[in-house]
């Protein structure tokens, strides 16, 4: 694949969400929430692919993608016109028949944020529902089974929180309800061997994959063909966000990096208006509305170009950009403005947001070359020794 203009596009399919995670500031919103019309997805879904802007579409900002009835068909609709689906999901919804549809319409990826590996994590989690961890754990472990069951070529990424930079600095909350080592490891573990008891269910060969070790590190790995484990740390920001702990109590950044607002990636709201990430929730970085202009008349005007200047010389252009470089005491504002720059002066040289190896994997499938991916070596350890895992949970048997 040749590199597109951008790593990523952020398109939120919906703003609504049937959780409220204590990480995410979906209650801070005062946007409406509302779900994007089919058609007008489907016409920015066309803007995108016919200027090539980029290989890779994602359907949320924020939202839970799976709430839009017509899912499924824009995964397809945007497949076929050569975008990739990078689908993330908290996983609540998940259903053999949306599962298998979703593979029937070549979602590239499906990633599932199972972020609360525990009964007081999971709880802050609900809006209401009866879902219990034990049925949530059942969903995720339903989806591992459709994807070996039928061979899907969709990847499969089960995702986990660690503790932030910050945090093992000590100057940030380490947020151990979500972040949990010997919690993440329970439930990685009994993820494995479910994909292992799944493949010999339906006579699919495990080999050396038996010898790979789960481990939390800070990045992925697979545990079997097309199935892995990510751990990545968790964003801060949007905890506090969450916790109203940010307006008036933070250190703005003066200086900071960011490889987003229209560098490497940027986000579409439902509303249609177009905003500089992933990051800003509440549409406070908007620069236009795709309902009164084209995505290219956007990407082309002088905010959006002004936006890209300021970070190019790691100047943040918005409020909104100083409090997502800022931190609640001065000692973690600076050390955050410094390591941004740091990073980004990294992603510069060698970016992290290339999905290389999933490009990679993607070329060899289309040109019929994909094999079963050797085993791994094994993986770097974390920089803390991992507690011994208690029991596994036990998942309700429906």
């Amino acid at each position: 694949m040749k590199d597109k203009r951008f790593k990523i596009i952020y398109l939120e399919l919906t703003n609504a969400c049937n959780f409220s995670c204590d990480y995410c500031p979906i209650d801070q919103q005062t946007r409406k929430k509302e779900m994007m019309d089919a058609d007008f997805a489907k016409s920015i879904i066309d803007q995108i692919a016919e200027n090539e802007l980029t290989d890779f579409i994602t359907f949320h900002l924020m939202g839970e993608p799976f709430l839009h009835k017509e899912l499924a068909m824009l995964t397809g609709y945007s497949e076929a016109r050569n975008l990739r689906v990078r689908l993330l999901t908290n996983g609540s919804l998940l259903e053999s028949s949306r599962n298998v549809e979703l593979f029937e319409n070549n979602c590239t990826r499906l990633e599932v944020g199972f972020r609360t590996p525990n009964d007081t994590a999971f709880n802050l989690r609900l809006r209401g529902g009866k879902l219990t961890l034990d049925d949530y754990i059942w969903r995720v472990k339903g989806l591992i089974e459709d994807k070996i069951r039928t061979g899907a070529s969709t990847e499969v990424c089960l995702k986990f929180f660690i503790r932030s930079h910050a945090a093992m600095l000590g100057m940030a909350e380490e947020y151990e309800h979500l972040t949990s080592e010997a919690d993440n490891l329970k439930v990685a573990n009994l993820f494995r061997d479910h994909t292992f008891e799944m493949a010999r269910k339906y006579n699919v060969p495990i080999g050396e994959w038996s010898d790979v070790p789960v481990r939390v590190i800070d990045g992925e790995y697979f545990i079997f063909p097309g199935i892995s484990l990510a751990f990545a740390r968790i964003q801060e920001f949007w905890v506090r966000e969450q916790r109203a702990q940010v307006e008036g109590t933070t250190f703005k950044a003066v200086v900071g990096g960011c490889s987003a607002a229209f560098r490497d990636d940027f986000g579409i709201l439902a509303s249609g208006e177009v905003t500089t990430c992933c990051i800003d929730y509440d549409g406070k970085n908007v620069i236009g509305n795709l309902h009164n202009i084209s995505l290219m008349e956007l990407l082309e005007s002088r905010e959006a170009k002004r936006m890209l200047r300021s970070f190019d010389f790691f100047i943040p252009p918005t409020e909104f950009c100083k409090e997502c470089r800022g931190g609640p005491t001065l000692l973690s504002s600076v050390t955050k403005q410094v390591g941004t720059i740091a990073i980004d002066i990294k992603d510069r040289l060698a970016p992290r947001k290339h999905y290389r190896s999933l490009r990679n994997r993607l070329a060899k499938r289309d040109q019929g070359t994909l094999s079963t991916p050797k085993v791994p070596a094994t993986p770097p350890a974390a920089p803390q020794a991992a507690p011994t895992p208690k029991t596994p949970v036990t998942p309700s048997r429906k």
